[in-house]
């Protein structure tokens, strides 16, 4: 029987159960509301404190600093606070701190690499002091912790009694020209003259005897201590041993994979150079030969040779030219091998973003100022400190150093003399294989100038750089300039020290025609049957190398404008 009290219950406990439903679903809406509310609110409460604080605070400070003014050490003197300075030991200079668009902008500026005209400008923010070829990626890494930079004010009256340019100068040479503001007792400052004027005495015989000479050529003590290398003479008695000698044997070595070693019966080695084509070969002879014309003495003795299984030097290798896969009539350039080689690095004054190297920045390195120490922080500390009534005996902190450096810095000092000798001989080259490698990769790789230069080798008895593998210069670097031509100039342009006897070898160079002095060269030292299958230089090549020779000694004019000694 059908149960009319069943069915009504039934449609009871489903009409609460809805009803109960439809409660906890309307509870669950209203949680999620006031969450999405509580979540506005404190977004908007976070946005209204921020907004506060990067507002009404900044304003707070540049009122104050507007009407207190900015603390600042002032490296010049002042007749009007001679009286405060020397009762307090030292003044302060009220200066208005810099608007934020200022500071927006200083804080945004791109790196910028100095060049000779930077420090000649009057104006070294305009535009006639920028660089604008290229820009790297810059890395900035502290020099320490726990260090304190220090931005001193310098003026044109201090710069010029301490006698320090005022960009050019380290940061050391800077803070030691503006680190005080103290106005001495005229006792102190009659001795602190005797002593300036002994100083004088100091620098004019270091212009003669010592490490820099005339302003912008290394001096006597730096040339006597260069190691020989290899002079003319040396590359002539190769020549001539190549026409009398016969290879043993090939090996694999000496770099790429079409090259070999070759070892004569007599056990004397050499490296050969073989390539398909014809423009590395004479890149790499050519540049042997300007290197001989330079007097340059760090390029290995060098000459050409016709692959010729039936002549006296290739006659005992037959199977290994074979191996080799050497094809007969081509040419190779054989190089002597030099032993006792290691990686040689980039010098410090070359590797940051400001690389320059002038006649200041080889005192500091006289002066061992070039380095972080202690002692200098010290040194620091102490000039910045009161005035004291020093003796006159006392040694100087900033007195030039002897005609003859230590043995340490006199190494140093070797080094970058070959260096410059490097960067003008890779500028007329174009050479792209070595300092320019390290420099094209640096925007990716901000360690790479701390690593070792490619091509570039030092022997480790005589510390001489030995120039490798010049291959790609006069010819296939020549071709690239439109790519690689801002990173060519990039050492040149901040290179200010030179050797004498590069710079007149230059100037004979521009008098004379080189193309004609260089292709005599290469008629002298080579056969007949060499010059049937390798051309002499060609005349568009000569052309720019002209260019470049003028443009190097342009540098070395600005140069001498700036920094010789008057």
């Amino acid at each position: 029987m059908f149960d009319v009290r069943t069915v009504e219950s039934g449609a009871c406990c489903e009409q609460e159960r809805d009803s109960g439903d439809s409660a906890m679903s309307m509870t669950a809406r209203r949680r999620r509301a006031f969450q999405r509310q509580a979540c506005l609110l404190s977004v908007l409460a976070a946005f209204s404190l921020g907004l506060a604080l990067g507002v009404f605070v900044p304003l707070i400070g540049i009122s104050q600093a507007a009407t207190k003014g900015a603390i600042v050490v002032d490296g010049s003197s002042s007749s009007s606070s001679s009286s405060s300075s020397s009762s307090s030991g030292g003044s302060l200079n009220l200066e208005p701190q810099p608007s934020l668009q200022a500071l927006h902008h200083s804080a945004h500026q791109m790196p910028h690499f100095p060049t000779i005209d930077d420090i000649r400008s009057d104006e070294p923010t305009g535009p006639r002091g920028r660089y604008a070829s290229v820009s790297f990626i810059a890395e900035e890494k502290l020099a320490g912790e726990g260090e304190v930079i220090f931005h001193p004010k310098l003026d044109a009256e201090s710069l010029a009694d301490r006698k320090l340019p005022s960009p050019s100068a380290s940061i050391v040479e800077q803070m030691l020209a503006g680190s005080s503001k103290v106005a001495p007792a005229p006792q102190i400052l009659e001795r602190r003259e005797s002593r300036a004027s002994k100083l004088e005495d100091v620098d004019e015989r270091e212009n003669v005897e010592g490490v820099i000479r005339d302003g912008i050529y290394w001096g006597p003590s730096v040339e006597r201590a260069l190691p020989v290398g290899f002079d003319r003479r040396q590359s002539e008695s190769w020549a001539r041993y190549l026409r009398e000698a016969e290879v043993e044997r090939l090996e694999i070595g000496c770099g790429r994979m079409q090259n070999r070693l070759l070892v004569f019966r007599d056990g004397t080695r050499a490296c050969a150079r073989y390539r398909q084509n014809t423009d590395q070969i004479q890149g790499e002879l050519f540049s042997f030969y300007l290197g001989q014309l330079l007097n340059l003495t760090n390029l290995a003795p060098s000459a050409a040779s016709i692959i010729d299984p039936e002549a006296r030097l290739w006659a005992a290798a037959t199977e290994e030219l074979a191996g080799a896969q050497w094809k007969p009539t081509k040419p190779v350039v054989i190089t002597k091998w030099i032993g006792n080689l290691e990686p040689a690095g980039i010098p410090q004054p070359f590797r940051p973003l400001e690389r320059h190297l002038n006649r200041f920045d080889v005192r500091n390195i006289t002066e061992g100022l070039d380095r972080p120490r202690d002692g200098v922080r010290r040194l620091l500390l102490e000039r910045l400190g009161p005035a004291r009534d020093i003796p006159v005996g006392t040694p100087s902190s900033t007195t030039l150093p002897s005609a003859t450096p230590p043995p340490e810095v006199l190494d140093r000092l070797v080094e970058l003399a070959q260096w410059s000798d490097l960067i003008v001989f890779d500028y007329l080259i174009a050479n792209l294989d070595r300092v320019v490698n390290n420099l094209y990769n640096f925007q990716w790789n901000a360690d790479i100038m701390a690593a070792p230069a490619h091509n570039l080798a030092r022997q480790t008895d005589s510390s001489l750089l030995v120039f490798l593998d010049n291959e790609s210069g006069l010819l296939h670097g020549y071709r690239l300039l439109k790519k690689y031509e801002a990173y060519h100039g990039l050492l040149l342009d901040n290179l200010c020290v030179f050797r004498r006897s590069t710079v007149r070898a230059l100037e004979a160079l521009r008098d004379a025609s080189v193309g004609q002095r260089l292709n005599a060269l290469f008629e002298r030292t080579t056969t007949a049957q060499i010059r049937d299958v390798l051309p002499p230089l060609p005349e568009k090549s000569v052309k720019i190398l002209v260019d470049r020779i003028d443009r190097v000694l342009g540098q070395v004019q600005k140069c001498r404008e700036t920094f010789a000694d008057r």
